[in-house]
Parts: C-alpha cells; structure tokens; sequence
C-alpha cells in the first residue's frame, strides 16, 4: 500500500506544480491548506519506504502531501530573494551536520536526519515564494495555522472531558501541541491588535489558551503569555495604535485573572510528579554535558539517545532507568544540537535564528498594512519558539520543523516583498487580492 501512495505522489506533484503554474491565483489557497495539514493531513497522508525502530526522533525516510504541495509550489513559483545572512546560516548548520556525522555510530539514521530537514527546508522555499509574491499569502497561512488551533481546542476539550488529564489533540503529546500551538496563536493574536478579522482571531487565541491551560504544559502556559506580551510589544513598536493599546491592556488583565487557572492546570500534577520531572530534566542535561565534554564536535545526528545509554552517560548522570526516560533525548534542544552536530551545529541553529528574526525586525520599518502585522505575528512565534525549545526535545519532531519552516519562511518572504516593494515603479493601482505584489522581471 506505501508504495501505491508513493506512486500517487509522484504523480500528484507534477499535476499540482503544472495546475498551479497555470491557475497562479490558487497558490493563495495553498497556503491554507499547507498550515492547516500540517496538524491533520500528515496523519492521514504520509508514508515510510524506509523505517527504522530506532531509538531516535527521526526514524525514517518519510514523505508527505505537505512535501508534495511544497515541491508543486516551489515548481510553480519564480525565485526570490533570500537574505544571504540566512542563507550563511543554514550553511553553518549543514557544516555541523556533515563534520558530526564522521563520528555517528549508526549512517543510516544521519540520512534520515538529513531527509526530514531537507523537507522542512523545501516547505521554508515555498511558503518564502508565495508570500514574496502574493499579498494574501501570508494571510492564506496564518489562516489555515489558526483554522487548525481552532479544531485543536474542540479536540483537546473533548480529551479532556472523556477523562484524559493531558490530552494533546491530534498531535498525541501536550507538549508537542503546545510549542506547535505558538505558530497559530500568535500571528492571530497580531490579526487582533490590529483589528483584521477580530472574531475569528479572537476565537484562534482562545483556543490556543485551551490548548495551553488542558494540556497542563508549564513551559506552555508561561510561554503563551510571554508570546502574547512580545507579540504586542513588536506591534506597538512597529506602529501604536488606541486598539492596539486597548487590546493588550485587556489581554493583561485576561492573564492576571487566569493566572488561578494557570496554577489550577499546573497542579494537576502532584508535587511529587513535579519534583520528579525537574530532578529527570536535570539529569538528562548532566549527561548531555557529558558528552559535549567528550565529543566538542558531535556524536553525530540522530545519535543521542544510543550514545547516552551505549556510553553510560546516562548511569553516571543518574537519569532513571525505565523507558521514558532512557529512550528520549535531553528535554533542551539546544543541548541536543551541541551533543548531536557539536559546537558548530549550536552555532549555525543560533545563527539561523538570528539571521530571521533580524530580517523580519528590519523589514517592519517598512512593512505597511496586513502584512507588517502578520509579519509581528510570525515574528512573535519564531521567538517564542526559540524560548520553548530550552525545555523540550521535540523541536527535532517533523511538525515542528514544518511549522518553523512555515513561519521563517513567511518573514523572510514578506521582507522580501517589502524590498521588492522598495525597488518597483511607484503607482496608483491598488493591489488585488490574488494578484502579484510586484511585477515578475525577466
């Protein structure tokens, strides 16, 4: 049956990539249904030729409808302009994963690894071609991410009424969800401040509040508030409006008056749980110092987990020898890239980071309209991102790399279509909907 879907794909691809070159005003609505697959779809539609029980994150070479609808966009869609900042930066990571791999154990789990962020990396050059050249695109996207938070907080309300202390919706894990619902909340949170599409925004925040306060994820909750509050604040730097004043302060005192709900979610796990995970965290981190100690320059990608337990940096840290514990990696992942790629993967991750949000803080001095405020969004995501990641390892999980991909190649698109903006013949036409922000140059 995997190989009938892989076929299907193959021929799915080109169909879409001819279809969409010739119907360029449906690209807008690709979009939308790249953010809201991305929670459902892969479920449903992705496929493993190769699959390994390995005890790493990536386990295989995997394919998805999502990998198949990027490759159609980037078929259909002329080339823009990447920030050379990014694109040094994605080289640094790619450096750390190539010097690293001399020392994995295990090859075959370094393609796997390579596999899945090249993935990531092509839905990044799709979602940065699209809104480089459609205005609506980055609309389309948040649309489809909040759509998809939306039918997250019905499902996780179900979970929880049916007796689940921390359901995770469709994604299985509270914390998976919770750092994936960051991406859907906070461009609709940004829709809010400015008054687009202020119902259904509203309705995407109070979802993603749902998310946060049932799955009982500490890093999550704080994180949520922490995201709104950055969020607002790159808002109000970006232009101060009345709304936008009145809108965060009411947030504020949302948040104060939850924050018996905050500690009510939290408490759900006894004192006991909660000493119990800190002390596992702890320890987790000790081994991976451990190895950085010993392997300045990686263990190699996809390695951790083996190189901890085979190594005995796990006995020797003290991390508890059952199941859970022994078969994830550290919950930091930053300490995972430095064990996994070394010191150089640490530096291209950071660098990757850096480089996007530099380039999405500069294009908002002259980003005007719907898309400086979606631009705050994403921006607000990518860096809420970068907190969350310190607590948790799932950062290296496909839906998260497809949603950072989703959200840095949206800022690196609107920054690009602002410079184009810069660059084109000033007149008076108004932009259309689906139409094309700047004439395409020979």
């Amino acid at each position: 049956m995997k190989w009938i879907f892989v076929a299907f794909l193959a021929v799915f691809t080109p169909a879409a990539a001819a279809y969409l070159r010739s119907h360029q005003r449906h690209l807008v609505h690709a979009c939308f249904l790249l953010g809201s697959a991305i929670f459902f779809g892969i479920r449903y539609t992705s496929v493993s030729p190769i699959f390994w029980l390995w005890p790493g994150p990536v386990q295989g070479i995997q394919i998805t409808i999502v990998d198949s609808l990027a490759a159609a966009i980037v078929f259909s869609t002329p080339r823009s302009r990447s920030p050379i900042a990014v694109k040094l930066a994605l080289g640094v990571l790619l450096l750390g994963i190539v010097i690293s791999s001399f020392s994995a154990q295990q090859l075959m789990p370094v393609a796997f690894y390579v596999w899945q962020l090249g993935r990531a990396i092509l839905l990044f050059t799709a979602i940065a071609r699209v809104t480089a050249k459609y205005e609506k695109a980055p609309l389309a996207l948040a649309a489809g991410l909040g759509f998809a938070i939306a039918i997250e907080g019905i499902i996780v309300i179900g979970q929880f009424a049916a007796g689940n202390p921390q359901p995770g919706g469709s994604l299985g894990n509270r914390n998976l969800l919770g750092m994936a619902s960051h991406f859907g909340t906070m461009p609709a949170f940004a829709l809010l401040l400015a008054g687009y599409r202020q119902r259904l925004a509203a309705l995407v925040v109070c979802c993603g509040a749902i998310v946060a306060l049932l799955g009982g994820s500490r890093a999550t909750i704080g994180l949520l508030a922490l995201g709104m509050l950055l969020t607002a604040m790159f808002s109000m730097r970006h232009k101060i409006t009345a709304r936008k004043k009145a809108v965060t302060a009411t947030a504020a005192v949302l948040v104060i008056c939850s924050l018996p709900l905050m500690m009510l979610s939290v408490g759900r796990r006894s004192e006991a749980e909660l000493q119990s995970s800190n002390l596992e965290r702890s320890a987790m981190i000790e081994a991976a110092r451990m190895i950085i100690a010993d392997h300045p320059f990686g263990v190699g990608p996809d390695q951790y987990v083996v190189v901890a337990n085979v190594g005995g940096y796990s006995d020797r840290a003290g991390v508890p020898w059952n199941k859970d514990d022994r078969s994830a990696p550290v919950h930091n992942s930053y300490f995972l890239v430095t064990a996994e790629l070394g010191f150089v993967g640490l530096l291209g991750l950071l660098s990757v980071f850096a480089a996007v949000l530099a380039t999405g803080w500069g294009a908002l001095r002259s980003a005007t309209g719907l898309r400086s405020e979606l631009l705050v969004g994403f921006l607000g995501a990518v860096l809420v991102l970068a907190f969350h990641i310190s607590f948790e390892w799932v950062f290296e999980l496909y839906p998260v790399q497809y949603l950072t991909a989703c959200a840095m190649g949206s800022i690196v698109g609107i920054a690009a279509s602002v410079e184009a903006g810069k660059r084109a013949p000033k007149t008076d036409r108004k932009y259309e909907p689906h139409r094309p922000i700047v004439a395409e140059q020979a």
